[in-house]
């Protein structure tokens, strides 16, 4: 029997379901980045699996936060709104009856502004995610073989954090508490604030997916993480595939 929570969250989902189809809005490009759509909740650095109904419904499904021992750094940039991505913000400010703070026209002559947020540092967060303290991370990566991270936002803030990612010069994704993550401000080498992105509304996110390499032991490994609709480059695979062990019987 459904409670009347779950059919207030199901008619939330339709909602959503609703606004995709009927104006396109699957996904959204910001400086010719492509970000997904969804009613799904994102963070960066989460890993999970994504799933598209029909290519018209986008949806993913969060699994778990890495420990981050060490900081990754991030590329942070402030972009103006445009109709599209002012859309996607009414339409999500309104699922969550929240009371919308930004208006946007195309006669604004100062628009409002999201905020782009990307991964840097690939191969550090690689490295956090291969080292020890994930083992148990790296092996629902290899188990479930499809499992993706969230390697961008394009995300609303309030104005007071907006200025303060203005006059920062560098940017990280950072541990604050029990895998709780944040993004660390700096200013000429020096920590000067924190701010925390679920204040935010998520505007659209991108997704990487895991190619994997052997090493000297003949271990599998995170090689490398590119965009889920690329390929995996080099040596590195989409899949690992074991070393086939001699049969004695057919020799």
């Amino acid at each position: 029997m459904f409670t009347f929570t779950m059919m207030k969250n199901t008619f939330k989902y339709l909602f959503i379901l609703i606004i995709v189809v009927v104006t396109g809005c699957q996904t959204t490009k910001i400086n010719n980045v492509k970000y997904t759509v969804s009613a799904a909740t994102t963070e960066l650095g989460s890993i999970g699996r994504s799933t598209t109904l029909f290519k018209l419904d986008n949806d993913f499904k969060t699994h778990s936060f890495p420990l981050l021992k060490n900081n990754i750094r991030l590329d942070v940039q402030v972009r103006p709104f445009n109709k599209n991505t002012y859309k996607i913000y009414t339409a999500k400010a309104e699922l969550a009856q929240e009371q919308q703070k930004i208006q946007y026209t195309d006669s604004l002559s100062v628009k409002p502004e999201l905020v782009t947020i990307s991964l840097l540092d690939v191969k550090g967060y690689i490295n956090e995610l291969n080292s020890d303290y994930n083992k148990d991370i790296a092996t629902y990566l290899k188990d479930t073989e499809d499992a993706v991270a969230v390697t961008g936002l394009a995300i609303t803030l309030p104005k007071e954090a907006l200025n303060k990612i203005k006059t920062s010069d560098a940017y990280y994704l950072t541990n604050s508490q029990d895998k709780k993550y944040t993004l660390s401000l700096y200013k000429t080498g020096k920590k000067t604030d924190e701010i925390d992105l679920t204040q935010g509304t998520v505007i659209g996110y991108t997704l990487g997916k895991f190619c994997w390499a052997v090493n000297d032991r003949q271990k599998w490994y995170i090689g490398d993480i590119v965009k889920d609709n690329k390929s995996c480059k080099g040596e590195t695979k989409e899949k690992i595939k074991e070393k086939e062990q001699t049969n004695l019987f057919k020799m």
